[in-house]
């Protein structure tokens, strides 16, 4: 977590606070799978790439930093594919959120596509209803994306 995230937490608790971040789509050249992540903290289901935004940095910075993190991948912003700002959510720590999620579709500029530390699996996979998530803002972008409701949704 962030330092700022840590110092806030350590004034406030576990109270619930507002912490942005980001989701990246990056389709394959078909554009019929995206990129997506089973992640290593014990949560279960797919995952889009994304995080949290650092203090003093943009959406569009957020998420290219955390594709070549998670992925090793350098990417470009394409655009804007929606907002989602109705999830709240309690971390296994008692600390509570509300993250509201930017969705940028991305491509890739350059690099080798590999997991790090806080993913098990890094694959392109096809966009389904049957597909779980691993949180309830990820299940309502893919929900989203499913229905071609891209560009420009909000929640």
């Amino acid at each position: 977590m962030e330092q700022y995230f840590t110092n806030l937490r350590s004034k406030i608790g576990h109270e619930e606070i507002i912490m942005p971040g980001v989701v990246g789509i990056l389709f394959d050249e078909s554009r019929t799978k995206i990129l997506m992540e089973q992640r290593n903290d014990g949560s279960s289901g797919w995952s889009f790439v994304g995080g949290m935004m650092n203090l003093g940095e943009s959406a569009s910075q957020t998420i290219i930093r955390e594709f070549q993190e998670e992925t090793g991948l350098i990417v470009k912003v394409n655009k804007l594919l929606g907002i989602d700002t109705k999830f709240h959510h309690t971390f296994p720590n008692g600390d509570k959120a509300q993250i509201p999620g930017i969705v940028f579709e991305v491509s890739k500029v350059s690099g080798q596509l590999k997991p790090d530390e806080e993913s098990s699996v890094v694959e392109f996979v096809e966009p389904t209803t049957d597909l779980k998530m691993y949180n309830q803002q990820h299940q309502r972008i893919l929900e989203h994306l499913v229905k071609g409701d891209v560009p420009s949704w909000f929640d």
